[in-house]
């Protein structure tokens, strides 16, 4: 549940009603895609209820814990959220992906972001914005399953590393 009802004034009714009605967009958008939450439902103009998942983040998991099969349902969550033309720009492990009886979901679509609507420019919008759900996607294979990791993979894996030195080491958790 989130609820800016109770919020001053101008919290309340600028960001509140903003980011509600982003994400309430998104979850209407995104309904059927399998591994984000299935019930939503916007209350107010300031709340929206959200289907609540019994799991664990996956900062909480260890590397033994969750096996390729995990990471490629990431995967194609990520592959259909950017099909339908949305990004969700905020894909950390400790906070938005959780695990629900050896399933993926993705949660909270506050940040999520729609370019693929956007006339002509709209895909090259939302493979360019996804870049940052395919690095979050590469960080996952690098922690849990480095054999999923491709020669791409790999790639941006070292140019990356070339603007963050101390991120993403395979001995990294």
């Amino acid at each position: 549940m989130k609820d800016f009802g109770k919020r001053g004034f101008w919290e309340r009714n600028l960001i509140g009603r903003i980011v509600i009605g982003r994400e309430s967009r998104a979850y209407g958008a995104l309904a059927g895609i399998e591994g984000l939450p299935a019930r939503f439902k916007r209350l107010t103009p300031f709340s929206l209820a959200i289907e609540y998942l019994e799991g664990r983040d996956l900062g909480g998991v260890e590397r033994h814990e969750i096996g390729p099969g995990v990471i490629r349902q990431f995967e194609r969550i990520i592959d259909d959220i950017h099909d339908r033309g949305w990004v969700h720009l905020d894909l950390q492990r400790r906070s938005n992906i959780l695990l629900v009886n050896d399933r993926v979901f993705v949660v909270d679509l506050a940040s999520a972001f729609h370019p693929g609507g956007v006339p002509v420019i709209g895909r090259w919008l939302v493979r360019l914005l996804g870049f940052a759900d395919r690095l979050s996607l590469i960080k996952m294979k690098t922690i849990f399953a480095s054999e999923l990791l491709s020669p791409n993979d790999r790639k941006l894996i070292k140019m990356r590393n070339l603007l963050m030195p101390t991120k993403w080491s395979p001995e990294q958790r």
